[in-house]
């Protein structure tokens, strides 16, 4: 099993959960932890860091390789997961805006959206 340790961006829960889902759906994966306050996403198992990385940039997450290692199970116990006190619910990079337009045509009530 193998230890790595990519830094990410998280800037809010939805940040967050968005990584856990993305993550979580990787086959050979045995832990994942995320510091929020470091900005560092650690996964252990048995999975290419290379599958990991482009995963998580399909998500539209940037990461950075930190340290790819053997595993210590002490190094995952003493890492702190604890979330800031003023940690926002959501970011201006995870807003959906809809964009709604009128209708050109006669008849037609219905906007055009864009998201």
């Amino acid at each position: 099993m193998k230890k790595t340790v990519l830094k990410v961006n998280i800037n809010c829960m939805r940040c967050k959960k968005e990584l856990m889902k993305t993550v979580g759906k990787i086959e050979g994966i045995d832990q994942i932890a995320i510091n929020s306050e470091k900005g560092t996403l650690i996964v252990v198992g048995i999975v290419d860091p290379v599958v990991l990385a482009n995963k998580l940039r399909k998500a539209g997450k940037v990461a950075e390789f930190i340290s790819v290692g053997p595993y210590k199970k002490e190094d995952f116990e003493t890492e702190k997961l604890k979330l800031p006190h003023n940690f926002p619910r959501c970011c201006k990079q995870c807003e959906v805006v809809a964009i709604g337009f009128p209708s050109y045509y006669q008849g037609h009530h219905d906007p055009c959206s864009i998201l």
